[in-house]
């Protein structure tokens, strides 16, 4: 029971650095819907259940965190209460063998618009948006892999993880090689094209269910590989090189050829790292690889 305690203790320093951009952090047992904290006896459920803070008498329908325990990844929906929308975010988390849920709530009623007109013509109800953005929330529209947002929301998860555990965190770096020369020599709609084979062949290389694919911005992707060594996060990314160097991309009955560089980086567990300093490391290993030619794998840890 003490070591779990410890794990929660260090799990609520980790995320102290979130505070200001949530209204409500907390850890949950969803299996329980009750809200943890911990004293000297070790970790405890509180009298206060999770949906309390939805003004609600029993366990969400449409629980995030339950989703977020079962499948063992990162899920955000919007809910309406009080007349406030908030995000919420749940976020697996294991502490000894055993699964909790940190859940981000925030406000974001001021983000919202909501039209509604008393003639009838237009009829739309916030429940119907709230639904519909749900489903939007963390994919890149275009690519289907996950978005910019993720990477904020999952990645300080994936690295207080790492620090509990005392595991290794890798990060590959991924940009398509002369990207805009595509653009310019094929049109936009064939770089759309790229962008979407690409983004299919990097999530085709990692595993399903534990590590992550996401658009960083323009062709740069993230992949994240939890518990992963950097010999093996290199092989992945040789991997993928090699994939995408030999796949006969097609256009509109022409043929493309793509080469993409690529950065890894690998942390051991290190409770002084932040997230933007891991992705500046990765970064600059892929700068290396595309300053040596392009078309190359450049890791460090």
């Amino acid at each position: 029971m003490g070591s779990k305690k410890d794990g929660l203790v260090k799990l609520l320093n980790g995320i102290k650095f979130l505070e200001k951009r949530y209204e409500v952090m907390r850890i949950v047992d969803p299996t329980k819907n009750k809200v943890l904290s911990y004293n000297d006896d070790g970790v405890v459920e509180t009298d206060l259940s999770c949906h309390h803070f939805w003004a609600k008498d029993k366990a969400c329908d449409n629980c995030v965190s339950m989703k977020a325990y079962k499948e063992n990844d990162v899920f955000i929906k919007l809910e309406y209460c009080n007349d406030k929308v908030y995000m919420a975010t749940a976020i697996p988390v294991v502490i000894k063998d055993i699964t909790v849920v940190v859940e981000l709530l925030k406000d974001v009623t001021r983000n919202m618009i909501v039209v509604n007109q008393e003639d009838g013509e237009v009829e739309i109800d916030v429940h119907d948006i709230i639904n519909n953005t749900n489903k939007l929330l963390l994919k890149d529209h275009l690519t289907g892999v996950f978005n910019r947002r993720y990477i904020d929301e999952r990645l300080q998860v994936d690295m207080i993880n790492n620090t509990i555990n005392k595991e290794t965190l890798s990060l590959i770096m991924a940009d398509i090689d002369f990207f805009k020369k595509v653009n310019d020599t094929y049109g936009h709609l064939a770089g759309d094209y790229i962008l979407k084979e690409v983004a299919k062949i990097l999530d085709g290389c990692i595993r399903s269910g534990k590590d992550w694919v996401a658009r960083y911005g323009g062709e740069e992707f993230l992949v994240c590989l939890p518990n992963t060594k950097k010999d093996i996060a290199t092989k992945i990314a040789e991997r993928m090189r090699t994939k995408i160097q030999d796949k006969d991309f097609k256009y509109e009955g022409q043929n493309i050829n793509i080469t993409t560089s690529f950065g890894v980086y690998s942390i051991v567990s290190d409770n002084d790292s932040n997230l933007e300093s891991l992705i500046n490391f990765a970064d600059k290993n892929l700068y290396k690889a595309k300053q040596s030619g392009r078309n190359q794998v450049i890791s460090s840890d």
